[in-house]
């Protein structure tokens, strides 16, 4: 039977040859896995060490998929001059990593979630903390790396609920509770904005009179409707981009009874919006505390 060799890691690539569990053969250099992993670096100066193990004839069978695996040595290649992190395989690797001891790629861990912290709302989408923050609250729990921790704590108080609906890995049940609680009680803190805004009082632009305090009923409805979409929003993610998103939104077209333009919050209470982005961001950009109470 044809011996699959991995593309990544060919025959002429190392002196060392590792078999995933599922049957790719993978050649890299002896020394470097010396340099990079404490595991292997002990069992190659073990006295007793098979020297025909790791070997075209012999190679060393690991417990790691080729995928994993590949995405492993890539780490530690010094040839792959900017090694990216898998969102698919992450666990696995770090989880290979910590098997292996090779501490550089908790390094570059770190690192990665460190660079995506300060990433623009239009390149967020890519980066692990922000599309798959539970994944990254995992891997804080099971490697010990409590700034990870508390960064992707941070995320979770205000991201969409159905990043975390929707995700699959296995977090303890006390450390979900501790989500579900503050993601309740950032909902409650938007809730206390949704509930002056139902107070205040809007001048009623109508084309039959000239400032009316009291709006028609059609533009009292579309207020009402605004502040339950915007309770709603907010219970699916507690953020201040949604919040703003919704009190920016214009509604053009004119109301049906008086003619009237459709009051805007925003417009009409500048002063108190840029406190409460003020309130808002300080509230976001704060980190949680660490170990999860």
């Amino acid at each position: 039977m044809k011996k699959k060799i991995s593309d990544r890691f060919p025959v002429d690539y190392g002196d060392f040859v590792l078999k995933s569990s599922d049957g790719m053969l993978f050649h890299f250099s002896r020394a470097i896995l010396a340099y990079m992993s404490d595991f292997f670096r002990g069992m190659f100066e073990l006295p007793s060490s098979d020297k025909t193990q790791g070997t075209a004839q012999e190679p060393l069978l690991v417990t790691e998929t080729a995928v994993v695996l590949e995405g492993l040595l890539e780490q530690i290649d010094p040839k792959t001059l900017k090694p990216v992190f898998d969102n698919d395989t992450i666990i696995d690797i770090l989880e290979a990593a910590r098997k292996y001891q090779v501490s550089i790629v908790f390094d570059r861990f770190r690192q990665k979630i460190s660079s995506e912290r300060d990433l623009r709302n239009s390149s967020r989408q890519s980066g692990l903390l922000y599309s798959r923050p539970l994944v990254v609250l995992y891997i804080a729990l099971q490697h010990e790396m409590p700034e990870v921790g508390r960064w992707a704590l941070r995320e979770l108080m205000r991201c969409s609920a159905k990043l975390i609906e929707e995700e699959d890995v296995e977090i303890a049940v006390k450390s979900f509770k501790y989500i579900q609680r503050v993601r309740r009680e950032r909902i409650q803190y938007f809730q206390r904005y949704i509930d002056i805004l139902a107070k205040v009082s809007i001048p009623h632009q109508a084309t039959n009179t000239s400032r009316s305090p009291v709006p028609c009923t059609e533009c009292a409805t579309a207020r009402a409707e605004f502040l339950i979409q915007l309770d709603r929003a907010l219970e699916r993610e507690p953020s201040l981009k949604t919040f703003f998103r919704l009190c920016d939104a214009k509604n053009a077209t004119p109301c049906t009874m008086c003619g009237g333009k459709r009051p805007h919050f925003k417009s009409e209470f500048p002063t108190m919006f840029s406190t409460w982005f003020i309130e808002i961001e300080y509230l976001e950009h704060s980190k949680p505390a660490w170990p999860i109470p």
